[in-house]
């Protein structure tokens, strides 16, 4: 057997224990033991693998994290940070559990049951959105006791009243999503925009809405 095979891919000749194409940075499974050749272990019709593809005749890899599209120079993603090695990582094992009880979980606490199973970054991310909407929620009702209502802080008591249960029911829907085998309604990369507009819109009804309201 030669010590080289052809790429699926482009064609370039490769190392038979190549793990990519250096040429076209087609991901690549080890070669056939009959016939001596290479497979792609990855098309660009499944970037959420994490993949590597040619894309406007320039090479780039997708996060296997967020998702996101990054030039093949990028050591780093560009949108979440997540090392560019972790396209050749084994995925860990994943705990099993029961849909039910991972709903419950998130229930309890949004993120608790994205925790116990295994994807602790989605759980992070979803402690913190969900206690600062609720706690930012606690505060405005806790000012407001005994004024009369919530007066010009209502526009965010809404704002956040609304976040606070849709990431509620959201997380306990994605876990038992996940437990089932299934993909999450929200994604790592859509949990951070969404973070990020709360954030802005929060901001904006603050300053145009709330303040001048409260100057009157």
């Amino acid at each position: 057997m030669s010590e080289q095979a052809r790429c699926p891919s482009c064609g370039a000749l490769v190392s038979l224990g190549a793990d990519w194409c250096g040429q076209c940075f087609a991901v690549l499974r080890p070669a056939d033991a009959a016939t001596g050749t290479l497979e792609p272990a990855t098309t660009p019709e499944d970037p959420a693998r994490g993949g590597l593809e040619i894309e406007g005749g320039r090479p780039t890899w997708t996060c296997p994290a967020c998702e996101a599209r990054n030039p093949i120079e990028a050591s780093v993603c560009e949108t979440c940070e997540t090392p560019f090695a972790r396209l050749f990582q084994e995925e860990d094992e994943r705990p099993e559990m029961d849909p039910q009880s991972a709903a419950v979980w998130s229930m309890v606490f949004p993120g608790l049951g994205h925790w116990k199973l295994g994807r602790k970054a989605d759980a992070i991310a979803r402690f913190a959105m969900f206690g600062w909407s609720f706690g930012a929620l606690m505060v405005l009702v806790v000012s407001r006791i005994g004024k009369g209502g919530f007066g010009p802080t209502f526009p965010l008591f809404v704002l956040f009243a609304f976040a606070s249960t849709t990431i509620y029911i959201l997380s306990a829907v994605d876990a038992y999503r996940i437990a089932s085998g299934e993909e999450p309604l929200v994604n790592s990369r859509t949990l951070l925009w969404a973070s990020a507009g709360l954030v802005v819109l929060s901001v904006l009804i603050a300053s145009f809405v709330t303040l001048p309201s409260a100057r009157r």
